[in-house]
């Protein structure tokens, strides 16, 4: 009897240990996210004129910021170092030049925009341009 108790006992803590070591790496994660504030944009062109920037937009399925009088043209905003390492690769190999640059947002939206990250992780490159433009409008919601 005291041979199973200790062997119960043994279970538990090396459990314990495991879930403890686990629990401490996702929650890390987690406040890794909420913890930054910005996000990188695609950008893929700068206009003083607002028409031109439409027209690259609806070219390239992006959307058009106004920002200190320039309106900038991103085409995909993300979070994630995964996603946006596919997205760059699949910009680079259909020819779409384009700039990352380094925008501030609401933490929410870094949480919002995570289940699209995760499916571009997982999609293939036929989807990147529907889950983009999802994530594209909830960034126009914030402006």
């Amino acid at each position: 009897m005291k041979r199973y108790l200790i062997i119960i006992l043994l279970a538990i803590l090396i459990g314990g240990g495991i879930a403890y070591f686990v629990f401490n790496k996702v929650v890390f994660k987690d406040d890794e996210i909420l913890s930054s504030s910005s996000v990188m944009a695609f950008q893929v062109g700068v206009f003083s004129n607002y028409s031109n920037a439409l027209k690259v937009a609806n070219k390239n399925n992006g959307i058009v910021v106004l920002d200190n009088d320039l309106y900038r043209v991103y085409v995909a905003i993300l979070n994630d170092k995964e996603a946006i390492n596919k997205v760059s690769e699949y910009y680079k190999r259909i020819g779409l030049n384009y700039y990352l640059k380094e925008i501030n947002v609401k933490k929410d939206f870094i949480i919002d925009i995570k289940d699209n990250e995760e499916l571009i992780k997982k999609s293939d490159e036929e989807t990147y341009t529907t889950i983009n433009l999802d994530v594209l409008r909830k960034y126009q919601e914030l402006l």
